[in-house]
């Protein structure tokens, strides 16, 4: 999985450099609010099913339960078809009205009422998750890369050819519908492999019957999910809004490249949560709180490196790999850089809070930190400072939301360790 990350940033990276010389600053900025645009009406209409697939998808591979996997399966599938299906009409039904608010003329709402059809190949929820239930790590490192190792390719192909602004959205479609295709036959595939669709027909009825609770869990699973979404590409799309395809272009190249330096910390994530849980078990507080300080100091250093790299070097990258026009964003590369690092820094507390038996937490933080605080923040300061204005939102978010995961972590540890607990 890392190696795949380490890949997929790389072609990540050589696409935007490819697309930023190849089109400038102006037509980028449309590019990535097309895309951003996109991205954001598949993260609000579709489910994250995935994670009810691997919760109740488990309990019905220890049980042996064929006949409930069946169930949650057909149950998860209806949620991706019905997402994909109402998202796609929704991107092409929207895009005239928002159009206007970016700067789009009537040819590029038209490219973005047709891009907004990619939505139909982000069917892949559940084979996701079967591939996650089935251990099939490998194969997920797989197909995560050929998505971007595509685009690379396509945009590389178009920027040699100075093709036109529509090849380039072309190369991005191909893509992600390539990308979706495979993810899809290879979820699937794993399941059939396993011959847990042997006697499986196309009723409907009582799907969720086996499976206590999991409306709720997909409902506030996909809920906290459609948050996460707000400060990753629907701040990008908002930018635009305030400040024109320009800013929004500007503030996409710091947003990204600082976002690289948090994927080390989701596999960290996701390594360290068990071994909260085995200490939750035995009630190892003091050893909570150690882990804690440790694994957070850790990260926290190295990004305080990277940081001081950024610093002295972030404004030759940028004129390097994007272009002169792009050395604008350095600030907004750097406050941004800053807020990664704080948000690294404090990656061991939302899985403490989440083996303390407390996953409303972080899921409440967020709904105040993006919703009253990111929010308004980024769309007065953008509209005076630019992309810069935006960045400044973000690390101010970041920030109160370290602070108060930091201090209601504490809080909980110290109610454990106390002997009236």
């Amino acid at each position: 999985m890392l190696s795949g990350r380490v890949a997929t940033g790389l072609f990540s990276l050589g696409t935007l450099s490819l697309a930023a010389h190849g089109l400038g600053v102006e037509q980028f900025g449309i590019l990535v609010l097309i895309q951003s645009y996109v991205l954001v009406i598949t993260a609000l209409t579709t489910f994250q099913s995935w994670q009810a697939v691997i919760r109740y998808g488990a309990q019905c591979l220890d049980h042996d339960n064929t006949p409930a996997l069946q169930a949650l399966v057909k149950f998860t599938t209806l949620l991706d078809v019905a997402g994909v299906v109402i998202g796609a009409l929704v991107g092409y039904l929207v895009a005239p009205y928002v159009g206007p608010y970016v700067g789009w003329s009537e040819e590029v709402i038209s490219y973005a009422q047709l891009f907004s059809f990619l939505i139909l190949f982000t069917i892949v929820a559940t084979p996701t998750g079967l591939l996650r239930l089935y251990d099939r790590f490998d194969l997920l490192a797989i197909q995560t890369v050929v998505t971007p190792a595509l685009r690379f390719v396509g945009v590389g192909i178009a920027t040699v050819l100075s093709a036109p602004f529509w090849a380039y959205l072309l190369s991005y479609f191909i893509a992600g519908a390539v990308g979706g295709i495979l993810l899809l036959y290879m979820g699937w595939r794993e399941i059939h492999r396993d011959g847990r669709l042997k006697g499986v027909n196309f009723s409907c009825s009582g799907l969720t019957a086996p499976h206590g609770g999991i409306w709720r869990f997909s409902i506030f699973s996909n809920l906290h999910a459609s948050l996460q979404v707000i400060t990753a590409h629907m701040s990008t799309f908002l930018v635009g809004i305030v400040a024109g395809p320009a800013a929004a272009g500007l503030f996409k190249i710091g947003r990204d490249v600082a976002t690289a330096l948090t994927k080390p910390a989701e596999l960290l994530n996701q390594s360290i949560y068990p071994e909260f849980a085995r200490l939750g078990t035995k009630s190892g507080w003091d050893q909570f709180a150690y882990l804690i300080l440790r694994s957070g100091a850790v990260a926290g250093g190295a990004g305080a490196v990277l940081l001081a790299i950024t610093f002295a070097f972030g404004e030759p990258f940028l004129v390097f790999f994007f272009g002169a026009p792009f050395s604008e964003a350095y600030v907004a590369l750097v406050l941004l850089v800053a807020s990664a690092v704080i948000t690294i820094a404090g990656f061991p507390m939302d899985p403490a809070l989440y083996a303390m038996g407390r996953p409303s937490i972080p899921l409440r933080i967020d709904v105040v930190s993006i919703l009253f605080i990111f929010v308004p923040l980024l769309m007065v300061l953008t509209r005076f400072f630019g992309p810069t204005g935006a960045a400044i939102a973000t690390l101010v978010s970041a920030a109160l939301t370290f602070g108060a995961m930091a201090i209601i972590t504490t809080t909980q540890l110290r109610m454990r360790v106390s002997p009236s607990a």
